[in-house]
């Protein structure tokens, strides 16, 4: 009998308005006001870049924190000014929550679901806690959770068997008894197959 829900963030729960570029952006304009002109695109680029130098050294299954990501960019174009790269990071968070928008029906699903006596947790692969946290908060939904999972947090990101593993730790969970949601064939899909969940595939 199934007694939890797992729900993955991006193009599950939230659709993603060009949440990168918005964060981009926010950083751009913030360094614009200090002094430093980048283009919108180039420091988007170079923040991906960052991110996957550093899962170069971590392995597949890491999952960078966006503040380090962000600190890289900004040291390699000459920022290393700890309160600039704090500010530029608070822009950076707020530009991905714009960009992340709350399905329609998505408070429907989760109050039948809390109802229906269903434990509910997020499992996601965000590179900041900080920003889903946000989310969850700005839009009111976090009441509905028993847990809150980012592979940041924990380190590992899906389809690593291993951030399933410790959600249900954490909430003291049998894997046949749990369903995944998600929109990721290989991460939400594959990934809590193979830690023993079953998983539904939500669409793009």
């Amino acid at each position: 009998m199934i007694k939890a829900v797992f729900f993955d963030i991006g193009y599950t729960l939230y659709q993603d308005h060009n949440a990168g570029l918005r964060a981009a952006k926010r950083v751009s304009e913030y360094l614009s006001s200090i002094g430093y002109y980048y283009d919108v695109n180039y420091l988007w680029q170079l923040f991906c870049k960052s991110r996957e130098a550093i899962r170069y050294f971590g392995g597949d299954d890491f999952e960078p924190w966006d503040f380090s990501s962000l600190t890289m960019l900004l040291s390699s174009i000459g920022i290393r000014n700890p309160e600039i790269v704090l500010n530029a990071y608070k822009e950076f968070v707020e530009g991905v929550s714009e960009g992340l928008v709350l399905e329609d029906d998505a408070i429907d699903v989760l109050e039948y679901l809390r109802n229906k006596g269903y434990i509910l947790a997020v499992v996601s692969n965000m590179g900041s806690y900080d920003i889903v946290l946000r989310i969850l908060s700005r839009d009111k939904i976090l009441k509905y959770f028993n847990a809150i999972v980012a592979s940041q947090m924990v380190g590992w990101r899906k389809p690593s068997s291993k951030i399933y593993e410790y959600t249900l730790r954490l909430l003291g969970l049998n894997p046949k008894e749990t369903v995944h949601v998600g929109d990721d064939p290989i991460a939400d899909v594959f990934g809590a197959k193979k830690a023993g969940l079953r998983a539904i595939h939500k669409p793009r």
